[in-house]
């Protein structure tokens, strides 16, 4: 039996020894896609890897402690979203940096010469790192697959848009937002309260919203980070994944979770100004009965030009996919249970 009593508590180590880099890899029933995985990562002196898993039923435990990653198993109970994982891994992670993947990624070996440049500039005497520097996002590009596996198509640019990118000798330029594959400094983590375990949506939204409020920005790199392997959705099941109750065995209320949180700590506007668009598309909604009694053509024409507006600044469909982000804000509202995670060490280093 792979499982032992270790259950959470952080090894003691050497402070002289940290790393300068911790992989932080979170998934569930990925098996198949960890070796892939694990063989894309940077090694040797300086980093370590970090498996978390979510309470897998495959093999997912036995490939990430072949590959030598240091490995740690959510009980079941304490299984919520990715922020829960990314949560423990923060927390057992030593490393000045840390990389975060998903588990059905495969990191790119253009970020890899990033990040021994980002080493080799920390090091120096003096750095060119434009002040106030959190992390960095590169390109994700999605490798859609079909029901057997097979790929599909691809699309890169899926996180942030070319224009939202900037040059990587130059460090990029700030970002608007990051996805699931994200290099963050440690201690800004740390100090923004580290991921939020207990919302099962939104949670890297939810962290850099709180990020920026301390003063520290993601830089957004035109260069490419990581292949996603994912399932190819059409339209109508993205849709479905926004206005359902419960969908492809997700809760799709997490946007309501990020929002009772926040209201609880009083730190709501710093989500909102990051993530305003559920919000835009809640006031013209809210605004309809006045509108009304100006004009009764009044109503329509201000939420058209909302929809206009949102699917000019994204896509045409968005307006939807921020109307379903308001249902289920309303939906999670009364669902935030803030939890410590219980989860055990499995086997690896230190």
């Amino acid at each position: 039996m792979l499982l032992n009593n270790h259950t959470h508590s952080r090894d003691a180590i050497d402070k002289d020894i940290y790393p300068w880099l911790s992989v932080v890899v979170i998934g569930r029933n990925e098996a198949r896609r960890l070796p892939p995985l694990f063989s894309s990562l940077p090694a040797g002196e300086g980093i370590e890897w970090i498996y978390v898993d979510s309470y897998s039923s495959d093999q997912s435990l036995e490939r990430a402690v072949e590959a030598g990653a240091r490995v740690y198993r959510v009980e079941e109970d304490s299984v919520c979203g990715p922020g829960t994982g990314r949560y423990v891994g923060t927390r057992e992670a030593f490393g000045k940096w840390i990389l975060y993947l998903d588990g059905d990624m495969v990191l790119r070996e253009e970020f890899i010469s990033f990040l021994e440049r980002l080493k080799t500039e920390q090091e120096a005497e003096s750095s060119s790192l434009p002040p106030g520097t959190a992390g960095f996002v590169g390109r994700t590009r999605n490798r859609y697959l079909d029901r057997d596996g097979n790929l599909i198509d691809t699309r890169d640019y899926v996180v942030l848009s070319k224009k939202e990118m900037g040059l990587p000798e130059k460090w990029g330029k700030p970002a608007l937002y990051h996805g699931g594959a994200v290099l963050y400094r440690r201690d800004f983590v740390l100090q923004a309260g580290s991921w939020n375990p207990a919302v099962c949506q939104l949670e890297e939204i939810d962290l850099y919203s709180r990020v920026l409020a301390l003063g520290g920005t993601l830089r957004a790199v035109d260069l490419p980070m990581a292949d996603h392997y994912t399932p190819f959705l059409s339209l109508l099941e993205k849709l479905k994944l926004n206005f359902l109750p419960r969908y492809r065995g997700k809760n799709l209320y997490g946007a309501g979770q990020v929002v009772a949180a926040r209201i609880k700590t009083g730190t709501l506007l710093p989500f909102i100004r990051l993530y305003p668009y559920p919000f835009v598309v809640l006031a013209g909604l809210v605004a309809v009965p006045p509108l009304y009694l100006i004009w009764p053509l009044l109503p329509l024409l201000v939420n058209l030009a909302l929809m206009i507006w949102i699917g000019t600044a994204k896509k045409w469909y968005y307006y939807l996919v921020y109307l379903g982000n308001l249902i289920q804000i309303f939906r999670g509202l009364g669902r935030y249970r803030f939890f410590e995670p219980e989860y055990r060490k499995i086997s690896g280093p230190r």
